[in-house]
Order: C-alpha cells, then structure tokens, then sequence
C-alpha cells in the first residue's frame, strides 16, 4: 500500500529532495530520476508525521535559534533501486550497503527523513559537520570525545537535535547516521 503523502512546503517546512540536486554525482541521468518519479525538489513526507514536524520545526526555532531543514523525506522503491544500483558501480557494494538500507527501504514509507538545520538569516544550512573528516562523521557521536571547540559544537549540535526529535516521536535510524530519524510508527 502507497503512503498518504503530503509535501512540506505547504505546511511551511523547509526542505529539498537530496537527489534532485545529486543525481548526477551518482551517475544518474534526469531522464532516469524522472523515470522513477522525482520530477522536483519539493519533499514529501507521510500525512502521519506532519504535525510533529511542525512542533519539532518549532521547538528549533525557540531553543536553537533555527529552522528544521528536511534533506529528504520520502523516496520511492525505484528511487532505491536505481540510486542503490548507481552507488554499486560507482563505489562498489559494501560502501553502497553501508550508506542505503536496500533491505527495509525506510524512505519509502514516507515516516523517515534526513534532517539538517537552516539558519534563515544567512539562508544556509547550519553545519553538523566537517565534510574534511570524511563519511565517519555521519555517525553519531563520532565527535563525542573531542576537546576542539569545532568538535564540540558538531557534537552538541547532533545531540540537541536527538534530543528534539525523540521527543516528537522519532528514533535514530539503525545506520546511527547524525541526521537520519525514522517515525517511532515506522517498524523494520
């Protein structure tokens, strides 16, 4: 059964889908991406977990001084597919397996997402990490023991934003990617 899916935008969260600006860094054609459906950068997430998205865009607002930022929310089983299958030839299979869950395709469902924040003054994207420390950095708590002052800041970042979004209902995907939450509704 396809999820009831409802775009961001229309209920003022900010967003944009990760592979509509990507898709060529995978590999992946225009023609392909619209062939599996992604015809804009508009994000949609399921009906279901709207209204805490609403909350938690709130709650940054008032506590971290910020805006919730959706990089991708749902992504349909063909999107998998094909970006799965571009990441095997590109990279090879274990780093593929590594970055997607192929298996339980999350995304498709609708109820997770991959979040950032946005600072609406500078109308950019508050970094959570370093690129320079590599695809490590994406995990939660890799800055945990860290005693620079930029280490420190990632590492308080992701963990007020945890904090935030499990309070609204949603749990680290078991990637225990930083910016990945699935639904706590959302069963593996």
């Amino acid at each position: 059964m396809s999820p009831d899916l409802v775009y961001i935008d229309e209920y003022g969260l900010l967003g944009s889908n990760f592979y509509w600006y990507r898709f060529a860094d995978y590999g992946i054609s225009k023609d392909e991406i619209i062939a599996v459906g992604l015809t804009s950068d508009r994000v949609q997430v399921s009906r279901d977990i709207i209204l805490a998205l609403q909350e938690i865009n709130q709650e940054f607002q008032e506590t971290l001084n910020c805006r919730l930022y959706v990089k991708e929310g749902y992504r349909s089983p063909e999107l998998y597919r094909l970006v799965y299958d571009k990441r095997v030839e590109k990279f090879g299979q274990e780093m593929a397996d590594k970055l997607l869950n192929i298996k339980d395709m999350p995304h498709a469902s609708g109820k997770a997402l991959d979040v950032a924040l946005w600072d609406e003054k500078e109308d950019k994207e508050i970094m959570m990490r370093s690129r320079e420390n590599g695809a490590e950095s994406l995990l939660i708590d890799f800055y945990k023991d860290r005693t620079d002052e930029e280490g420190k800041k990632y590492q308080d970042l992701q963990v007020k934003v945890r904090s935030i979004m499990e309070k609204h209902g949603f749990k680290i995907g078991p990637r225990n990617e930083f910016f990945h939450f699935n639904h706590k509704t959302l069963e593996l």
